[in-house]
């Protein structure tokens, strides 16, 4: 038997369960099929980088949950989950995977009714959803999205500490790599700096690379290192997060090499009263949309909406690539009119930004309190000028 190395106990896997199941029982459902990556660890604790290959959590509405996973990954589900024996089910690389979901089913006792069905999941194909249809006779397969991430979307204590601490590494590897930022040295110096650091303090692979991004790539989002060589005068847009046991902290900050432009000063300023802003905006009860207005209105005040156009930030937590945010399950955005509650965890990351021109942003990841929220980072909010 392979040594067990669980980041929960089995009261709050068995708390997760309950809910998903309490949720299915509103639905109607009888049976519930998740195929996320992240759904799947939530409610098991698997990981795996092989989250890539066909994997499938069998959830009846009682009775025992089933994986039913690549026979490769089985040794990963033994350590990192909570399932055991009959809990794993392995199909071969020569196997029909969905027969062999479809088999699992059956011998649960499923005699038709209500399956839900992820169908906003990155990780079912349409063949797979096509022959699940084919296969699961006296089936009605309806859409389920959601019923696991609605629980995700407070945290508890422990979920809180594991995100605290890779903000703690974040903060760590942001100060490594800020010391690369040199007239001379290229963005990929700063971004092995980021990945060396943000190992050696105990991050696990990332759901999303850093965004290392200067002079005039600093101008558009999600522009990341490459042979660019940092030249004096310009700015350089730093964003990244770490990694604990899958749950995710990240940060963003800009640094400027010389004397900035009053545009860019005037531009940090804004940035980061809109940051502010938000963070002080956010307590239990309000709206996701008012955060998003007291973050916004700072910059539409400034004129400076156009080189904005985007949400004030996003939840946070779980994540396998290619993304380290939760924005699927909850965005502080217009028009959402859903309450803020203790234990969320929100990135919230202003920026502005001219295309290949310039750019400036600055982030926190912050948890919501009883009375308010608290920052999770401890680096500087600033413009840091070399």
């Amino acid at each position: 038997m392979n040594k067990k190395e669980i980041g929960f106990t089995m009261e709050e896997f068995q708390g997760r369960i309950q809910k998903v199941r309490k949720s299915m029982e509103e639905r109607g459902l009888s049976l519930l099929l998740v195929n996320t990556p992240e759904n799947i660890f939530y409610l098991t604790g698997h990981k795996s980088p092989g989250y890539y290959m066909y994997m499938c959590l069998v959830i009846p509405l009682e009775g025992e949950m089933t994986l039913v996973l690549r026979r490769g990954e089985v040794g990963n589900a033994q350590v990192y989950s909570w399932l055991e024996g009959e809990g794993l089910v392995a199909y071969d690389d020569t196997d029909d995977p969905l027969q062999k979901t479809v088999d699992v089913i059956m011998e649960k006792g499923f005699q038709g009714g209500r399956a839900g069905v992820e169908f906003t999941s990155w990780f079912l194909t349409t063949k797979n959803f096509l022959d699940l249809q084919t296969k699961l006779k006296g089936a009605e397969i309806v859409d389920a999205s959601g019923t696991v991430e609605q629980t995700r979307m407070v945290k508890s204590a422990k979920e809180i500490e594991y995100i605290e601490t890779a903000c703690r590494i974040v903060d760590k590897a942001m100060a490594k790599g800020i010391e690369k930022i040199q007239p001379g040295n290229k963005e990929k110096e700063v971004a092995a700096a980021f990945f060396s650091e943000m190992c050696l303090q105990g991050s696990e692979y990332y759901g999303t690379e850093p965004y290392v991004a200067s002079g005039p790539r600093a101008g558009a989002m999600h522009s990341s290192w490459g042979e660019r060589v940092m030249q004096n005068g310009e700015s350089v847009l730093l964003e990244m997060a770490a990694t604990v046991n899958r749950y995710h902290g990240a940060l963003m900050r800009t640094a400027h090499l010389g004397k900035p432009s009053e545009t860019m000063k005037e531009w940090a300023k804004v940035c980061i009263e809109a940051l502010n802003a938000a963070i002080n905006a956010i307590k239990p009860g309000v709206t996701s949309e008012y955060v998003d207005e007291a973050c916004r209105g700072v910059i539409e005040r400034a004129g400076l909406y156009e080189n904005y156009r985007k949400r004030t930030g996003y939840s946070i937590g779980i994540a396998f690539a290619p993304d380290w945010g939760e924005g699927h399950i909850m965005s502080l955005q217009k028009g959402d009119q859903r309450l803020l509650q203790p234990g969320m965890v929100f990135h919230m990351p202003p920026a502005l930004r001219k295309l290949n021109a310039y750019g400036v942003g600055f982030s926190e990841t912050v948890v919501v309190t009883e009375t308010g929220c608290r920052v999770l980072g401890n680096t500087k909010r600033e413009l840091l000028i070399l």
